[in-house]
């Protein structure tokens, strides 16, 4: 008697929208903390003007990884596979655009 062939084991899927999200994410977000910890060094703080330039990368960097992870969870939803790298992503995201809305609504007086 022969047995019934092994059903095929699946492979889960890597989330790779939320992987690239995370390292977009980390890639803006690592400069900036290095210049946020060495502006606080009392004989640095002339770097506090790279935040002029990091702003603007922390932006654009954050609605990319913003819209990178709400993809990644579209597309892992729909085919059923993790999607926990798209959130962390996402909230990455939405890390990099905090100091953004910070400057924008500011301290009301």
């Amino acid at each position: 008697m022969t047995t019934p062939p092994a059903a095929p084991v699946q492979k889960r899927r890597l989330d790779v929208l939320g992987l690239i999200a995370i390292v977009v994410a980390s890639l803006a977000l690592v400069p900036s903390l290095l210049v946020f910890l060495i502006g606080l060094i009392p004989e640095m703080n002339a770097i506090w003007w790279l935040g002029i330039i990091l702003i603007p990368a922390l932006g654009v960097a954050g609605v990319i990884a913003l819209v990178l992870a709400i993809i990644g969870v579209i597309v892992a939803v729909r085919r059923g596979t993790r999607f926990v790298l798209s959130i962390v992503g996402g909230v990455l995201g939405i890390l990099l655009l905090l100091p953004i809305a910070a400057i924008f609504i500011g301290p009301s007086t």
